[in-house]
């Protein structure tokens, strides 16, 4: 163990420091890949590369710094954030007993940073589960076979182009050594990339989502076994003796046999887990615990020769069917959101760009890389389009299968501390890694783009049917919608989050499983036969219970009675805590040229309608048709045309993307229901999204409350530029 000559106080605030700066680096560069539409893996990959120790982490930097006069060695950073010390060297055991050494920084990283590294290991681990969690078992059964069959062939195709590279271009013999590992290099997947790609598309759960997730689960047993191989050749090589197959063969039948029994007993084991994880109630409570439970299972694994993150996505895929995965997933998303980005990032650092500096390992380098894209591509694809995969579905296998990351540097790094790999095959297979990290996201992401499903034709279960409800309204549709899951609830149920993309909300309850589909008018329920009679009472009582809360509505108030009111001319001028907020909102979403100064309809729909295409003519919509349907439905339930000749027509419609404002002025003004009989001269609109969580309410009092004030009315009625009428809205007066 390394001696870091500094107090454990020294050690852990040195830790706090790298934390945060991993923090915000994570969050600006992954942002900014979004913004480039490209997957946030991507940018805190890059991000870890540009903090690490080979750029501004490390000693180069620092002592720049120190001779400015920022005095980094007082706080013992006189090697950078990130830094190495010079003489740092990790120390391992080869196959014939002696001590061999290795000075490479991304081996020595995991060492001299040891707790930041563990910190990451626990990122790799959360990742995992989580991917199980999200994982459809039923699908996954009914892919593995698929995806036995894509990690099979991902293996074949790339441990042949990876030894290849020893044989045709450093000169080898097939059964070297250097080409072994090579291959095997090669074969190795890094599964949290593409889980991470996966869960931000919503793709996790899908055919190829599933395939990809069995194949890399499989590729990490295969690699191990070959790993397992490998090394007893080289030992008995070494020795002078001949390779022990029966050991060997004994080594890889105990990897793949622990992971299937591991994986049955969580499976069977699995409702009895959330049947105690809920004595506890509280969902972060259970969900704790599970992580810990995930935790044990990595360990074991790991001490079995196993992957840790095998362990982690076999106890996220044994709950993944429980009722309480959803409950998990929601508690553990905080934890996720802060250490799965360290993960990346220090995945990142771990990569030595001055191995670019050796123009032949740079070559050979760049064609390694290329060569184990093209094997994965090959390999996995080729298997697919015969798995009822059409070419765009094979093709998101074989870019998901890409990318090798951490799994490929662990590999490299027991090559070097056997002294098989020298500092240039090393060199060689950084590249290797970090271009295969580096350009697996962005393909991944594209083929995911690409509308249209992966699958030649649907295979159907004939043990799922899809019971439909029709609806009204969209109104009604949310209505019954907050009914029934009020209901559900207190049945005992556990629900995901609605999806607002698929409209897809999970639903559980013991064995008991079934899914709603929302469309804006109506219910599609995907469940097994036995479940629809359950489905079709709990909708009856959820609609009774809604037709009786309407009853009791309008025995309460009758909607014209409210809207007498709704704005007290003598009430002062509305100002919430966020008045600043709201004022933004109207000088950004109301615009001169949307105030209309003279309207020239005479119906209140003709009224609308004109001031939607004056908001649509300045660019300000997304879907005109749509906002004059969601305003006229909004108007159709009750007027909005008030006392003293005001009018605030208002909605939330997906045909816009953020809050948008619109002013129509008539002086002569038109009989439009008003409250009190009199014609009707200004009318203020404004839109908002449905899902936007901003002041729409609150716009449309504050604009009220300024308009209850006759001096206002007069005002604006007596304004000759939209500049005037403009200032007389401005709620800073």
């Amino acid at each position: 163990m390394l001696n870091f000559h500094l107090s454990v106080v020294q050690q852990i605030a040195i830790l706090a420091l790298q934390l945060g700066v991993i923090i915000f680096a994570a969050k600006f560069c992954g942002d900014f890949a979004k913004k480039l539409k490209m997957p946030s893996v991507l940018g805190e990959l890059c991000a870890g590369i540009i903090i690490g120790p080979c750029v501004l982490g490390g000693a180069a930097l620092a002592g720049k710094l120190i001779q400015w006069g920022i005095p980094l060695d007082a706080i013992h950073l006189e090697n950078g954030l990130f830094g190495f010390t010079p003489d740092v060297v990790a120390h391992g055991v080869d196959e014939a007993g002696k001590e061999a050494a290795v000075t490479l920084k991304n081996i020595t990283f995991q060492t001299y940073h040891s707790s930041l590294y563990a910190l990451a290991t626990i990122g790799s681990i959360l990742l995992l589960f989580m991917s199980g969690l999200e994982t459809d078992l039923r699908m996954f059964f009914r892919y593995s076979l698929v995806g036995t069959i894509v990690g099979i062939g991902g293996v074949i195709f790339s441990y042949f182009f990876g030894a290849g590279i020893g044989v045709y271009m450093l000169g080898l013999s097939w059964m070297d050594p250097v080409s072994m590992f090579l291959g095997i290099l090669c074969t190795a997947t890094s599964v949290g990339i593409t889980a991470r790609i996966l869960s931000e598309k919503k793709k996790v759960d899908t055919p190829e989502g599933v395939t990809i997730l069995a194949a890399a689960v499989i590729d990490d047993v295969l690699g191990v076994i070959c790993l397992a191989v490998v090394v007893g050749i080289v030992g008995a090589s070494s020795s002078g003796g001949t390779p022990a197959w029966g050991e060997i063969g004994i080594t890889a039948a105990k990897c793949v046999g622990f992971w299937l029994v591991a994986t049955a007993i969580g499976l069977l084991l699995a409702r009895h887990i959330a049947k105690f994880l809920k004595i506890f109630k509280s969902p972060i409570i259970f969900a704790s615990l599970s992580f810990g439970l995930a935790l044990i299972l990595a360990g074991i694994f790991e001490m079995n020769h196993l992957a840790m993150i095998i362990g982690a996505y076999v106890m996220g895929l044994s709950l993944s069917k429980t009722d309480i995965s959803f409950a998990i997933q929601t508690a553990l998303e905080p934890l996720a959101a802060f250490f799965v980005p360290i993960f990346f990032v220090v995945m990142g650092m771990l990569v030595d760009i001055s191995v670019f500096a050796k123009m032949d390992v740079l070559k050979i380098g760049a064609v390694y890389a290329l060569l184990a894209i093209i094997a994965k591509v090959l390999g996995c694809a080729l298997p697919a389009l015969f798995m009822n995969f059409n070419t765009i579905g094979s093709l998101r296998i074989g870019c998901g299968m890409i990318p090798r990351g951490e799994v490929a540097l662990i590999i490299a790094g027991i090559g070097m501390t056997m002294g098989i790999l020298d500092s240039n095959v090393f060199g060689i297979a950084i590249i290797m890694t970090l271009a295969t990290t580096l350009f697996a996201p962005p393909l991944l992401s594209f083929t995911l783009s690409v509308g249209g499903k992966g699958t030649r034709k649907d295979e159907k279960d004939m043990s799922v049917v899809h019971t439909s409800f029709p609806f009204p309204s969209v109104m009604v549709t949310d209505f019954v919608l907050r009914r029934l899951i009020e209901n559900l609830e207190s049945e005992g149920y556990m629900l995901s989050h609605l999806d607002k993309d698929s409209g897809v909300l999970q639903i559980r309850k013991d064995n008991l499983s079934f899914a709603l589909t929302k469309s804006p008018k109506e219910f599609v329920f995907e469940s097994n036969p036995d479940e629809v009679p359950f489905i079709r009472a709990i909708m009856f009582e959820s609609i009774v219970a809604l037709h009786q809360d309407l009853e009791g509505l309008k025995k309460l108030a009758n909607p014209e009675e409210i809207r007498k009111d709704y704005f007290d001319a003598s009430a002062e001028v509305f100002a919430p805590e966020n008045s600043k907020q709201i004022r933004t909102m109207i000088e950004k979403g109301l615009c001169l040229n949307s105030i209309i100064m003279d309207l020239k309809a005479n119906t209140k729909e003709a009224v609308i309608k004109e001031m939607i295409c004056r908001l649509a003519g300045n660019g300000l919509l997304l879907d005109k048709d749509l906002c004059e349907k969601d305003v006229l439905e909004r108007e159709a339930i009750v007027s909005t045309c008030f006392q003293n000749g005001i009018a605030l027509p208002h909605g939330r419609t997906d045909g816009v993307k953020e809050l948008v404002a619109a002013v129509g002025i008539n002086r002569n003004g038109y009989n439009f229901d008003a409250i009190d009989g009199k014609p009707s001269k200004i009318f203020v609109m404004c839109l908002s999204p449905k899902n936007s969580d901003g002041p729409h309410i609150e716009f449309v009092a504050t604009v009220g409350s300024v308009l209850a004030k006759q001096e206002n009315i007069d005002s604006i009625l007596s304004a000759e530029t939209p500049e005037e009428v403009f200032a007389i809205l401005d709620i800073k007066k």
